[in-house]
């Protein structure tokens, strides 16, 4: 069964994908997306939508002080030795003219007051380099207008700098705003959601066909070029120039993530449908992989079950919420604390420790303990601040009481509290110094963070390690997929998180994802479209996509 022919097959309805298909549009190619969920979006729909870019043009029309210097000597720092340099130096390069095009193309950003997480690093910056689009209504999008998912409760209706701005989860100003949104403009996407909304209109724009409910099956080749691909109903879609997999991780599929990913009790934090299709299919054909050593991009979250009555909700994260409020602790079965709780790059490293004697992670599982005055005041499990606990958390009049509940010992517990509350009277914490790292959420502080564990009834829940994949496929500088003998596999390109994250290496920064998702998707639209690349220049302010396809 024939689906048609097009110049350009792009596999996966998220940021990546839909980056690299405004740009082929706009490149003059026939682009056809395909997305096997019933809804757009994948992992970028139900995140905060920020972008880091650095050394971006709105940063220096700001009065930025950034330079190419300091950019490359942070991303440095964070890969941690795991970048491939080209990769590296295309991503710091490219993505301020990703930027550039992308705005032309019709996408608005905006700067976030969002700050770089490793604030101490060499070229860190306080500011600048993190981007986001501003919220809209989706009824722009007419008959799609419903067709890209959305996160539960109504904090994705503000844009991510206005949720940053109000105080984030744990302010009451952010939910009353959310529900003011809600009742006035009921259509508003921010965040994540209002990001997707942009690009679907700016594909939509740009003659893109996009099909939900087409998951695609095996990759078509011929004389080793990949030529097209088959869908899981038959369907055989011909790819005059490329083929692109944007079709995220294997975060959602339990057999790749025991493969790759050394965290007992992995719970995802993306849709169901992001499962290592492109993974699967590419590798069937020789594709080389490659693993993040030493992968930091992990964070701790549970599944509220409330937002998926009968089904399998996404592992919320609590590194933005529940771990960096006050009258909180993370512990392990001993009852010890291991980390700052208020920085989840603080805390990852020790996820993966491994006590040779014991021949077990210590830290595996790890639980959430907190008390009433938390419970009166913050948002726990994406309800508003000072909501009722839900009576699927374990709760005790006495820690030792929770400990028994949680399988903690009760000793343990009992000596972590009394020493973390004295250290919360003193404002400061002796032990594993919480909320003394600036980082992108705030400046926190420890008068912030911290706070006694004193105030029955105390809670508890089991945190579970969640994570962008530490595998993918292995990419070049111009996105094309590498074959295991290290040549690159004609017709095949990958982009966003399909791609192993060579670009960035072992570590996280907040944007890094959607950024490269936008960098890459540029470049491998110009490649596919046979410009060579180091022809556009961010000098040219009536945009780089327009100008370079005037000149083909």
């Amino acid at each position: 069964m024939s689906g048609g022919t097009h110049d350009v097959i792009v596999l996966g309805g998220g940021c990546a994908g839909l980056f690299t298909a405004i740009a082929a549009g706009a490149l003059g190619m026939d682009c056809l997306v395909l997305e096997a969920a019933p809804q757009l979006g994948g992992g970028t729909a139900i995140s905060s939508g920020f972008l880091w870019v650095g050394g971006n043009h709105l940063h220096a029309e700001a009065g930025s002080a950034d330079t190419p210097e300091a950019v490359r000597a942070y991303l440095a720092h964070v890969a941690g030795g795991g970048a491939d340099p080209a990769r590296m130096e295309a991503f710091a390069a490219m993505a301020p003219e990703a930027l550039r095009a992308f705005e032309a193309a019709g996408i608005p950003f905006r700067l976030s007051p969002r700050i770089d997480h490793h604030g101490l690093a060499p070229g860190a910056m306080a500011g600048g380099r993190i981007l986001d689009t501003p919220p809209l209504d989706a009824a722009v999008l007419g008959e799609w207008h419903d067709r890209i998912a959305t996160p539960a409760g109504p904090l994705y209706r503000l844009g991510g700098s206005e949720a940053v701005r109000l105080g984030g989860a744990n302010n009451v100003a952010t939910w009353e705003a959310a529900a003011a949104v809600e009742r006035e403009r009921p259509g508003q996407r921010g965040a994540g959601a209002g990001l997707m909304t942009w690009l679907v209109a700016a594909a939509l724009r740009h003659g893109v066909g996009i099909r939900t409910k087409a998951a695609a099956a095996r990759l078509l080749v011929d004389a080793g070029r990949v030529t097209g691909v088959v869908t899981a109903d038959g369907a055989q879609f011909a790819a005059r120039r490329g083929v692109v997999l944007a079709c995220g991780g294997y975060e959602s599929n339990p057999a790749l993530v025991d493969r790759f990913e050394a965290l007992p009790g992995w719970q995802s934090m993306f849709p169901e449908s992001l499962r290592g299709d492109g993974l699967v299919m590419a590798t069937e054909h020789g594709a080389a992989l490659h693993v993040v050593g030493n992968n930091l991009s992990v964070f701790l979250g549970f599944r509220n079950p409330d937002e998926a009555p009968g089904g399998t909700a996404p592992c919320r994260l609590s590194g933005t919420a529940e771990l960096t409020a006050p009258h909180t602790m993370v512990v392990n079965r001993e009852g010890r604390r291991f980390a700052d709780e208020s920085f989840f790059q603080a805390v990852a490293p020790h996820l993966r420790a491994f006590d040779v004697r014991r021949g077990e992670q210590p830290n595996l599982p790890c639980f959430l303990i907190f008390d009433a005055q938390y419970g009166a005041r913050q948002s726990f499990a994406g309800r508003p601040p000072g909501a009722p606990i839900p009576p699927w958390v374990c709760r005790a009049s006495s820690l030792a009481d929770l400990a028994a509940q949680l399988g903690i010992d009760a000793e343990g517990l009992e000596a972590t509290a009394r020493r973390f509350n004295a250290d919360a009277g003193r404002g400061r914490d002796s032990e594993h110094h919480r909320g003394e790292t600036p980082w992108g959420l705030a400046r926190l502080g420890p008068a912030a963070t911290l706070g006694p564990i004193e105030q029955a009834p105390f809670f508890g829940i089991r945190l579970h390690p969640t994570a962008l994949a530490s595998a993918g496929l292995l990419a070049d500088s111009s996105a094309r997929v590498l074959h295991v003998r290290g040549h690159p596999m004609p017709g095949l390109y990958a982009v966003g998180n399909a791609a192993a994250r060579t670009e960035t290496g072992a570590g996280y920064q907040t944007g890094y994802s959607l950024a490269s998702g936008m960098t890459f998707g540029l470049i491998a639209a110009r490649d596919m479209a046979g410009l060579p690349h180091g022809v556009w220049s961010g000098s040219r302010p009536d945009g780089i996509i327009r100008a370079d396809k005037n000149a083909r």
